[in-house]
C-alpha cells in the first residue's frame, strides 16, 4: 500500500509538471486605456498587469487592480485609486496552439469575459504574438487591443465629459515560462 501511494504521488507530481510546462506569464506588462475627456485625448495606464497564457490550449487570463490606473489628472486619479475592483479578462486566442520553438508573428483574435467589479461582458479583441530567439527564458512578446464601451460593459460613467468608448492596448506583455 505504501509503495502504491509513493507511485501515485510521483505520477501526480510528474503530471502537474507536464501541464505547467506550456503556461507562460508576465507580471510586469503594460496596459494603456485610450479615451477622451472633455474633447481631449485621455490615456490611463498601469504596469500592474498580469498575463497568463497557456500555449497548449491558448487560454489567456489578464488581470490588474483598477486602482493601479494612472491618468495624470489628479481628480480622476483620486477617484480611480479609491476603487477596490479588479479587472479580469478570461478568454482564449483564435489559435490551435502556440509553437514555443520558433514561429513567425501570429495574428489572432481574443474572445473572453471581461469582469469589472460586478459587471461581466463578452468582449473581442485582436493581437499578435512574436517569438523571440535566444532570449533565455523569455518565449514571446504579445500585443493586443480591445475596443471597450462603458455602457456596453454595464458600467456607470463616473466623470462628466468622459466618453464611453475606450481602447485597451497591451503594449509589452513579455511571456516567461511558468516555474510552478
Amino acid at each position: 500500500m505504501k509503495k502504491i501511494l509513493q507511485i501515485l504521488t510521483i505520477l501526480t507530481l510528474a503530471w502537474g509538471s507536464a501541464i505547467a510546462q506550456d503556461v507562460y506569464y508576465t507580471k510586469s506588462a503594460t496596459l494603456k486605456l485610450n479615451g477622451e475627456l472633455d474633447g481631449k485625448a485621455l490615456q490611463l495606464d498601469t504596469r500592474q498587469l498580469g498575463v497568463m497564457l497557456d500555449y497548449e490550449t491558448t487560454e489567456i487570463i489578464i488581470r490588474f487592480p483598477l486602482s493601479s490606473l494612472k491618468s495624470g489628472i489628479d481628480s480622476l486619479d483620486r477617484l480611480i485609486k479609491s476603487s477596490p475592483a479588479e479587472v479580469v479578462f478570461d478568454g482564449s486566442l483564435s489559435l490551435e496552439y502556440i509553437n514555443t520553438e520558433n514561429h513567425p508573428p501570429l495574428k489572432f483574435t481574443a474572445e473572453g469575459w471581461l469582469t469589472v467589479d460586478k459587471s461581466k461582458k463578452l468582449v473581442t479583441g485582436e493581437g499578435e504574438l512574436h517569438h523571440l530567439d535566444d532570449a533565455g527564458q523569455i518565449a514571446c512578446m504579445m500585443g493586443m487591443t480591445l475596443p471597450l464601451n462603458l455602457k456596453d460593459l454595464g458600467l456607470r460613467n463616473p466623470v462628466p465629459g468622459l466618453k464611453d468608448d475606450f481602447e485597451a492596448v497591451i503594449t509589452q506583455a513579455v511571456l516567461k515560462k511558468d516555474k510552478n
